[in-house]
């Protein structure tokens, strides 16, 4: 069952992406950006070795395809915004369709230590999920409304991946994934404003930009809302989100960036549901905050991003705060 749970899903993947592209609508429906991130708290440079925790949430790793465009659901929600492949004024709302696949893994922190579950420690868990995006966007706003679905337990393949990888880095492995979160599927729709009211520019190139956000989600895995403001200073800075039109043809931007938000959680599958073992189980904290710091490089069509991620305490037995890092690497087209 398992099994063929995963191929549906597969299956659901590709009528994500399928109707988006369209194939009658493909020559005009380009890949207007490709990122692939990775998220894990052993590259928390600013922390010596043997304080970067691998544990908790131990890594996530994405690849993200961004289509201009949206042949099906556009003409439904923005009848009158055109593709942001297409060259139009910066001011005017533009679609796109971003497509996702990506996995994420966590783990007690006794996960090198015990093959046993702990009391008060999280369980083992992972999620593999897929997920489309359909978002309207100006230069300065961007609404976004996604459907996301995934498993948990065995067919979320956690347990192998993370086991094949310590073993090729030859790094000690993770003792008690036969007591992970067992197999569920998973659904959840999310909604995610953002806009900037105040840049800064000099000699015509933006120097900085200030976006508040606010965003809900609902479903089986994750239930909350979470607000917050983003920061970006540097050389030619521009809008965070992918699909933003009016993205300026300048070969080289170099910026810094920070953020701090508040998260509501009105329920998490990760730390709400017991395992086979009810020794494995915490208790939510419904309120989490999160600051970050980062910086990138683009250099033509080519860019880099590193944040570095502080989390506080997500459940009560749970540490003081959760760093992870999160290095990504995108193609973006250049308008």
């Amino acid at each position: 069952m398992h099994r063929r749970f995963v191929y549906a899903l597969s299956a659901c993947s590709l009528g994500f992406a399928l109707p988006s592209m369209g194939f009658s609508s493909l020559a005009a429906q380009q890949l207007s950006e490709l990122t692939v991130s990775e998220a894990n708290a052993q590259m928390d440079l600013w922390l010596r070795p043997y304080r970067r925790p691998d544990d908790n949430y131990t890594n996530g790793t994405q690849i993200l395809a961004v289509l201009g465009g949206a042949p099906i659901w556009g003409k439904l929600l923005a009848r009158s915004a055109t593709a942001c492949n297409v060259p139009h004024a910066a001011d005017r709302a533009c679609t796109s369709t971003d497509l996702q696949l990506a996995q994420d893994m966590y783990t007690p922190t006794s996960a090198r230590s015990s093959a046993e579950p702990i009391v008060g420690e999280r369980p083992y868990a992972g999620w593999l999920y897929a997920s489309a995006t359909g978002r309207v966007a100006t230069a300065t706003r961007s609404d976004a409304v996604t459907l996301e679905l995934g498993v948990t337990g065995t067919p979320s393949l956690a347990e192998k991946v993370q086991t094949a990888w310590h073993s090729l880095i030859r790094y000690q492995r993770a003792l008690g994934w036969s007591h992970q979160i067992p197999f569920t599927p998973g659904i959840l729709v999310g909604y995610e404003h953002d806009a900037q009211p105040f840049g800064a520019r000099i000699g015509g190139g933006q120097v900085l930009s200030i976006m508040p956000h606010v965003g809900a989600t609902a479903g089986n895995v994750l239930t909350g809302a979470t607000a917050g403001v983003d920061a970006r200073f540097g050389y030619h800075v521009t809008t965070p989100w992918a699909s933003g039109p009016g993205r300026p043809a300048d070969h080289v931007a170099v910026y810094g960036l920070s953020a701090v938000r508040a998260d509501w959680v009105g329920y998490d599958l990760f730390l709400d549901r017991p395992t086979s073992n009810p020794t494995e189980y915490v208790s939510k904290l419904p309120w989490v905050g999160q600051y970050e710091f980062g910086g990138g490089l683009r250099l033509w069509t080519w860019q880099v991003e590193y944040r570095a991620v502080t989390r506080t305490r997500e459940y009560v037995t749970g540490r003081t705060v959760e760093p992870y890092s999160v290095i990504s690497v995108s193609w973006r087209g250049v308008s």
